[in-house]
């Protein structure tokens, strides 16, 4: 892999990580690979590292900034990303694994293909594959241009989509235990997010911990009503329920 954007920008090649040293340069190499293979006009990336204010030296400032990043590139990874410049704008080319981003979503996708076709086993090994990609925030230490705010945002559900699901299948292959403690610190850090709250649910429950799981679900009611003013839905109830119940039942499907 090649380009870094999932964390801090970064660089990596022969076995060295190298940061861009100049703020505007890290910018400009996450807004890059955030938006890898599509072309990106001279006046957006402007936008992007000006937003309203633009020096009249931008486009030079671009060009210049620009080529360091040819430079970084051609130094750490030659024969492999590259940035194009074409009547449309300018292109971080790259195949799909050059790029931690893309690199993230086929591991998604392969993840949950394999999940489909009941090779959990393996679903997990590419889940967390993808997960153990992200170093920190997206552009972490460099700010996010609001061009690409809304991509950064579709990437952190995609991530936390992607943490669900590899807890989900963990759960089915019975890592019980092990995700108890993680579970309870994703719904802290994610209070409204009830698919965590329901595996955390399956999670205790299947690990004999049925009182805990029931007193979870009871925090899950208060947060909900508290917070939105709704009800869980009916797949955390039902698996309520069954934990009532009897405490063996402990899926924790998809809404």
């Amino acid at each position: 892999m090649a380009v870094l954007v999932l964390g801090r920008p970064a660089v990596r090649g022969r076995g060295v990580t190298r940061h861009p040293a100049r703020r505007m340069v890290r910018i400009l190499l996450g807004v890059l690979a955030i938006r890898a293979n599509r072309a990106l006009p001279l006046e957006w990336v402007i936008d992007a590292l000006w937003p309203g204010k633009p020096p009249a030296s931008a486009a030079a400032n671009v060009r210049s900034h620009l080529a360091e990043l040819r430079r970084l590139l051609a130094d750490l990874a030659p024969g492999g990303p590259c940035i194009v410049t074409s009547r449309d704008g300018y292109v971080l080319a790259a195949a799909p694994d050059a790029v931690d981003v893309t690199r993230f979503q086929r591991l998604v996708r392969e993840g949950r293909e394999l999940r489909a076709h009941g090779e959990d086993a393996a679903a997990a090994h590419s889940l967390e594959r993808a997960v153990v990609l992200w170093r920190g925030p997206v552009m972490a230490g460099a700010p996010v241009p609001d061009v690409v705010r809304p991509d950064v945002t579709v990437l952190e559900e995609q991530r936390l989509c992607a943490i669900e699901d590899l807890a989900e299948v963990r759960l089915a292959l019975g890592f019980h235990a092990d995700l108890v403690a993680a579970l309870a610190g994703l719904v802290v850090e994610h209070p409204l997010r009830e698919r965590l709250w329901r595996l955390l649910v399956g999670a205790l429950a299947a690990s004999g911990r049925r009182s805990e799981a029931l007193a979870v679900y009871g925090r899950l009611v208060q947060v909900l009503d508290a917070e939105l003013g709704v009800e869980p839905s009916a797949a955390t109830t039902s698996l309520y329920e069954s934990v009532r119940r009897d405490g063996r039942d402990a899926g924790a499907g998809r809404d």
